[in-house]
C-alpha cells in the first residue's frame, strides 16, 4: 500500500495485516477475509523460454534480453487497418530515399510520430534510412545501393555478445515492389522470419544495400504481418570506441574536391587530423557537434551549407549528423547518417564494427506512447555530454509515460527541399528538450562528478506525490509534482521517476519519464514491472533539468 509520506513506499503482504501485494496483475488481490478459490494462470514467458517454445512452427514463444524475458507477437494476428505500415517505395506518403538534401532550418521540432516495431523497444533509433557517402552538392547518397538477399536462418554468435529482438510489421507488399524496412541496427542478422496474413503463409525474400538499407519483396500482394527474430552484436549499439591505427580502418567513400576543400576547412578549425589516431578524432568531433544548439535564427547563408553549419553550432540532429559525417569522411573515417521519422544519428566504423553514436538535438517528445515493450537497455556512453544536452532518448522515454506536449503542435522542423522526401523526414528528425536519464549520466552518478561541480545552472526542486492508492506489479502508478529552480517553473523538462530498494544500495528500477508543462507541473501513470520483487521500495523523481534548470533528485 502507499502511505502519505514525503517519500512513498510499497509493503510486500504482512502476516498480520490485510496489505495489498505488489502482486503479478490486478486480478491478484490478497484478502484477510479469506483464501483465493479461483486464480488465473497468467502466460509465464520464463517458462516458455525453459521450455524452448515456439509459436508458428519456428519463431520461439520467448527471448531472454538484457531487458528482460519478452515474448513473441503474434504472427497470425489479422493486420489492422489503422495499424502502421511499411509501403513499395513510390507510393504516397513513403521517403523518396535516394538521397538525403540539407537545410537550414536548425529550429528543434515539438511533436514527433513514430512507429515502434521491435521489442525491446529500440525508440527513437529504428534504423531506417542509411546513407554513406556525400555528393558534390552536399547531398548524402549510397555509395553501393546493389542490393544482396540476406539468410534468414543467422545463429546468435556462441559467446553471449549478441543481444535478441522481436520485430512486428505491417507491410503492404506487391510483386517485383520492394518494400523498406527498419532494423535495429548495423550488423543486424535474421534469425526467423514469417510473412503472411493469418494462417496463410507468403513468400519472400529480404535484400539490403551497401549501407545496410533493408527491403522486403514478396511472391504476391497483400497486407501481411511480418515478424522476425533478430540478433546482432551489442557493441552495435554503442560502448566503447576501440583504438585502431589509419590503415586498420577500412576504406572510406572519398569526399568530391569541393566538398574536401570545406572539410579541411573545418578539420583546422577543431583542431582534428591525420596527425591523430581515429580514436582522438572521433572523440574531438563527439564533443563538438554535441555542442550544437537549435535556433531561431538560422546560420546565415554564405554559399556552402555544411561550412554554415559546422561553423555555426547551430542545428538539431540531422544537421549534427550531416556535419559530422563530412567531416569525418573527410579525414578518411569511415562514417554512415541514419535517420528515421523522428530523428537522426551516425554510425562510425573502429575497425572492427560500425557504433551507432548520438550527437543529440531530439524533438521534444513522440507523437503517441509507445508499444514496443520494455526498453532495450543500452552500453554505457564512452563519449561526454555538456549540460542540458538533448539526447535521443528522451523522446522514447516521454513517450513510454504516455506524455501528450503540452501546448500541442510543431514548431516547424521543415526546411527540407522538395527535391526530397527523405530530407523532408530527416528534417521531422530533429531534437529533444532536456536530457531525461543519460547513459552513465544520472543524478546520483559519480562517474560524471567533475561535470557537475562545473554545473553553474540552478539546482533543481522537485516535488511529488504519489496517488495510486492500490499499487501492484504490471499495473500503473500514478506520480504527480512540480519542478522549481531559483522559485521559477522547470518548463517542459523530462522527469525520471524511479523505484529504489533501500536495503539494496545502488538497486533500482526506472519506471519512465514525465515531461512538465508551461508552469513545471507533471502528471502522469507509470506501469511496475511485472518481475520487480514484492517488498518495500523509495518512490524518487529526478530530472536532468535543461539549459535554465539544473539536475535535481526529489522529493
Amino acid at each position: 500500500m502507499i502511505r502519505a509520506r514525503p517519500i512513498a513506499r510499497f509493503f510486500s503482504r504482512s502476516a498480520t495485516a490485510a496489505a495489498l501485494v505488489l502482486a503479478a496483475g490486478a486480478s491478484t488481490v490478497a484478502r484477510a477475509d479469506g483464501p483465493v478459490l479461483h486464480e488465473p494462470i497468467l502466460p509465464d514467458p520464463h517458462e516458455d523460454l525453459v521450455l524452448s517454445a515456439s509459436v508458428d512452427g519456428e519463431l520461439p514463444a520467448a527471448i531472454q534480453t538484457p531487458s528482460g524475458v519478452v515474448t513473441a507477437p503474434d504472427p497470425q494476428k489479422p493486420a489492422g487497418a489503422r495499424e502502421p505500415s511499411y509501403a513499395p517505395e513510390g507510393s504516397p506518403g513513403t521517403l523518396d530515399a535516394t538521397k538525403f538534401v540539407p537545410d537550414r532550418d536548425t529550429r528543434r521540432p515539438e511533436v514527433m510520430p513514430y512507429d515502434d516495431p521491435f521489442t525491446p523497444s529500440t525508440a527513437p533509433f529504428k534504423r531506417l534510412i542509411a546513407f554513406d557517402a556525400v555528393d558534390a552538392t552536399y547531398n548524402l547518397v549510397v555509395k553501393n545501393d546493389r542490393l544482396h538477399a540476406m539468410s534468414t536462418h543467422a545463429e546468435p554468435s556462441g559467446d553471449g555478445s549478441d543481444e535478441q529482438f522481436f520485430a512486428n510489421l505491417v507491410v503492404d507488399v506487391a510483386p517485383q515492389r520492394r518494400v523498406r524496412i527498419p532494423s535495429v541496427g548495423p550488423g543486424t542478422r535474421i534469425v526467423h522470419a514469417r510473412l503472411g496474413v493469418g494462417s496463410e503463409r507468403i513468400g519472400f525474400r529480404i535484400l539490403r544495400d551497401g549501407a545496410e538499407n533493408w527491403f522486403i519483396e514478396s511472391e504476391k500482394q497483400a497486407r501481411a504481418r511480418l515478424v522476425m527474430e533478430l540478433t546482432i552484436s551489442r557493441a552495435g549499439f554503442g560502448g566503447d570506441f576501440s583504438d585502431p591505427k589509419w590503415s586498420d580502418l577500412p576504406s572510406a567513400p572519398s569526399l568530391p574536391p569541393n566538398v574536401q576543400a570545406s572539410a579541411n576547412i573545418v578539420s583546422a578549425r577543431l583542431g582534428v587530423s591525420r596527425a591523430l589516431s581515429p580514436r582522438e578524432n572521433v572523440t574531438k568531433l563527439v564533443g563538438y557537434f554535441r555542442g550544437f544548439v537549435d535556433s531561431t535564427e538560422p546560420p546565415t547563408p554564405q554559399g556552402d551549407i555544411y561550412l554554415d553549419l559546422a561553423l555555426s553550432k547551430k542545428g538539431v540532429c540531422r544537421h549534427r549528423a550531416f556535419a559530422f559525417m563530412v567531416t569525418a569522411l573527410g579525414l578518411g573515417i569511415p562514417t554512415r547518417v541514419v535517420i528515421n521519422e523522428a530523428h537522426a544519428w551516425v554510425e562510425v566504423h573502429d575497425a572492427s564494427r560500425w557504433r551507432r553514436i548520438d550527437l543529440g538535438g531530439a524533438g521534444r517528445t513522440l507523437r503517441d506512447p509507445l508499444g514496443g515493450g520494455v526498453p532495450h537497455e543500452v552500453p554505457a556512453d564512452p563519449f561526454s555530454w555538456p549540460p542540458g544536452a538533448t539526447k535521443g532518448e528522451d523522446l522514447a522515454s516521454r513517450a513510454r509515460a504516455g506524455a501528450k506536449q503540452s501546448g500541442g503542435g510543431n514548431s516547424g522542423s521543415g526546411g527540407a527541399s522538395a527535391a526530397s522526401s527523405a530530407s523532408a523526414s530527416a528534417a521531422n528528425a530533429s531534437g529533444s528538450a532536456s536530457a531525461s536519464r543519460a547513459n552513465g549520466n544520472g543524478p546520483n552518478d559519480p562517474q560524471k562528478q567533475d561535470d557537475r561541480d562545473k554545473d553553474e545552472r540552478p539546482r533543481a526542486v522537485i516535488g511529488m506525490s504519489v496517488t495510486s492508492s492500490d499499487p501492484r506489479r504490471g499495473a500503473p502508478l500514478t506520480v504527480r509534482g512540480e519542478v522549481r529552480a531559483d522559485g521559477e517553473a522547470c518548463a517542459h523538462i523530462a522527469v525520471e521517476i524511479v523505484m529504489r530498494d533501500p536495503k539494496a544500495r545502488g538497486q533500482e528500477v526506472v519506471l519512465g519519464s514525465l515531461p512538465t508543462d508551461a508552469k513545471g507541473s507533471y502528471t502522469g501513470a507509470l506501469v511496475v514491472p511485472r518481475g520487480v520483487p514484492l517488498g518495500e521500495y523509495e518512490v524518487l523523481a529526478r530530472t536532468q533539468g535543461d539549459a535554465r534548470c539544473g539536475r535535481g533528485v526529489g522529493p
